[in-house]
């Protein structure tokens, strides 16, 4: 049959029903074999970008019309080497191959544990499903991520066009001494995750081997990864700490994760890498998770002793990992207002001994004397006791419900005689710092002063809290911002999101007593209280370097910032405020530095106990609300909820508004409540 040349299909073709091969042959400048090479040739690149950037789903492109389309057995024989000769349609990430029954049955594995299996199951014996289901909810959490002003620019591109190529090894074993440095100074003093002297014998072991075991090359790999990212940022120099990170990646799915303490220690470091680093977009609470089911898996929670089975050193790494296990689920149930995973009624809680990593090898260890300066043991120890407090006051001050049966937890009787107990503990813990270095020193100082907030602001238990309590929250609050001050100016902060929450947090914090209690509004100099918020700002910025909604926190604290800065002029008026500059920022001591107002030396409170008598009998202040300087639009637009004055608003829809597309995703439900009160300008009793 002789082809007319119509278009699209040629009336020869289009009576007999098939498809037109020669259609606008007639007409058609280009030769069929140059059709067919562009066809091919396409096809290759579908089939490369699938293989180099899974992301892009090339089926959300414009559809083919098949109608006029080459039939399969018609198509080009060209061949495609490697893995770009499967066509580009057919492709989907390895999580959610469906046309792979027995893998995707194997990960389904992981959450389904039936009986029949192991005793130990929780995912297969390799640590491959749990990697690939860990980067999977990973993939779903950014692409269900909320789109506004702040949140991340949606990617023209996939983000493996812009792949970190995995970084090698230093090029001497000393060099990676150095580099791993900063990982013992920072991360070791607060988590004890590794043995010091074991890990520098792995670091020889993967140094001297071609094949390295995947455990050593992970654990030393991730560890020059968190060093690096921490030396990078306060040196500002270009290391590649995302290469690291993608090196030891390629051993994770090669880890047998479940049922050992050495998998237990990777998952722990992926934490700490994702703690410091957000360009993983790790969800640590569910890594957290995986943590307690390890830790349970193992016995971890039991007091085992040293015997003919166990060797010293590893009952007090196994004591070690339990505990750091402990004090992350404490924050992490904090920061995200979540209920505790790992709860202590469950746990025999024997601390670890105070014995440096190299004691622990001697052949009769020796705790350290009193007399002898504090270690990196001393400091962790000290923390878990306040990880302790803080689970305390989780469990009586911010529970959610209290008709659960009696079972349960004790019933506190006087819940404000207990705050009272539990502050004053806190206290002491504060007068015991170890003094090992001068930036873990200021960290601890701030986790005491975050645990204190935590205590004193508002809460389940104890919703109205006093004046004085909200006083002393304050004085913690502004000592939180001052301290990163120090840090900051020094190179000495610490770039993480517990950083970015608690500077945060702590001026919300701030704001919100200079608005609620009337002895904080009556002492604030606007000079001092502006120098604080300007920090804070500082800060932020800093980290917005790192963290893209530090940048949208910082611009929320700006607009809050100038809201209250207005409404403490007016409130004291402007002869007040300057007269004040020369009185409220000056101490006892003489001291004229604001930075230093209301602080002693060593950052306890100096409020003394003259000055909390007034706090029952003074007039409280009448408070203006925010409303009044805020519209509806700019309160939506700069918080994402609408502003609904029929309900009593709370400090915890401005921490979900900022950070709601911040990894990981949080919920902020630690309760900080502005009364009412507040909103409506009604006196404050």
């Amino acid at each position: 049959m002789k082809c007319d040349g119509a278009s699209p299909v040629c009336s020869q073709c289009r009576k007999a029903g098939a498809a037109c091969i020669d259609g606008m042959k007639l007409n058609d400048k280009y030769s069929k074999a140059y059709v067919t090479s562009l066809q091919d040739r396409i096809r290759w690149l579908e089939a490369t970008l699938a293989t180099h950037c899974p992301e892009i789903d090339a089926r959300s492109g414009p559809r083919i019309n098949h109608d006029n389309g080459f039939q399969d057995g018609e198509r080009s024989s060209l061949t495609v080497s490697g893995d770009a000769q499967q066509p580009a349609q057919a492709f989907v990430p390895p999580v959610a191959d469906n046309t792979q029954p027995e893998r995707l049955a194997h990960e389904i594995g992981l959450l389904s544990v039936t009986g029949g299996q192991d005793l130990r199951y929780v995912g297969p014996s390799s640590g491959y499903s749990f990697a690939k289901l860990l980067f999977a909810s990973i993939g779903r959490r950014h692409t269900n991520r909320r789109q506004h002003g702040y949140a991340q620019v949606k990617p023209t591109l996939a983000s493996k066009a812009f792949q970190v190529v995995p970084a090698p090894l230093p090029s001497t074993l000393e060099n990676a001494v150095q580099l791993s440095q900063a990982y013992w100074d920072i991360v070791h003093c607060q988590y004890p995750i590794l043995h010091q002297p074991t890990h520098t014998k792995i670091m020889r072991h993967v140094f001297d081997t071609d094949s390295p075991s995947h455990v050593a090359a992970f654990q030393v790999l991730m560890v020059l990864a968190i060093s690096t990212t921490i030396l990078a940022r306060r040196l500002k120099l270009p290391l590649s700490a995302e290469g690291y990170c993608v090196a030891a990646m390629n051993h994770f799915d090669k880890i047998q994760i479940e049922g050992s303490l050495e998998g237990l220690q990777c998952l722990l470091l992926l934490q700490m890498y994702g703690m410091h680093n957000p360009s993983m977009g790790l969800n640590l609470f569910y890594l957290n998770y995986q943590c307690i089911a390890s830790v349970l898996d193992l016995g971890l929670q039991r007091d085992v002793r040293a015997g003919r089975n166990i060797s010293f050193l590893t009952q007090e790494m196994r004591t070690r990992v339990f505990w750091v296990v402990y004090a992350l689920d404490r924050s992490l149930g904090t920061i995200m207002g979540r209920p505790i995973g790992l709860r202590d009624e469950a746990c025999e809680l024997r601390l670890p001994a105070d014995i440096d990593d190299d004691g622990l090898l001697a052949q009769y260890p020796v705790p350290r004397p009193e007399s002898n300066p504090p270690t990196s043991t001393t400091n962790a120890i000290h923390l878990i006791k306040l990880a302790q407090l803080n689970s305390e006051i989780k469990y009586i001050a911010n529970s959610i419900s209290h008709s659960t049966p009696a079972y349960t937890y004790p019933q506190i009787p006087d819940v404000l005689q207990w705050q009272t107990d539990i502050l004053s503990r806190l206290q002491h813990w504060a007068a015991e710092i170890p003094q090992l270095s001068q930036t873990q020193t200021k960290l601890s100082k701030i986790k005491y002063h975050e645990v204190v907030m935590l205590l004193l602001r508002p809460s389940p238990a104890i919703p109205n809290p006093s004046h004085e309590s909200l006083y002393l929250c304050n004085e913690s609050a502004v000592a939180t911002i001052r301290t990163f001050d120090q840090l900051y100016r020094g190179d000495l902060l610490v770039f993480t999101w517990q950083t970015l929450h608690s500077i945060f947090l702590a001026t919300v914090t701030m704001l919100y007593c200079t608005w609620s209690v009337p002895s904080v509004t009556r002492n604030t100099s606007v000079e001092a209280l502006m120098m604080d918020l300007n920090t804070a700002s500082s800060v932020l910025s800093a980290l917005a370097e790192h963290f893209v909604d530090a940048r949208r926190g910082r611009d929320v604290l700006d607009e809050l910032s100038s809201v209250t800065l207005r409404w403490l002029m007016e409130k004291q008026g402007k002869s007040a405020s300057n007269s004040q500059l020369s009185q409220t920022v000056t101490t006892p001591k003489g001291n004229s530095d604001p930075h230093t107002y209301g602080h002693e030396k060593g950052g306890q409170h100096s409020t003394t106990e003259a000055d909390m008598t007034q706090f029952n009998s003074e007039e409280s202040l009448p408070s203006q609300p925010f409303d009044d300087f805020f519209t509806s639009e700019s309160w939506e637009s700069l918080f994402g909820v609408p502003n609904d004055p029929e309900l009593p608003f709370q400090i915890d829809t401005i921490m979900q508004g900022v950070f709601n597309d911040f990894q990981p995703d949080f919920d902020f439900g630690e309760s900080l409540a502005l009364d009412n009160n507040m909103l409506t300008g009604d006196p404050i009793l």
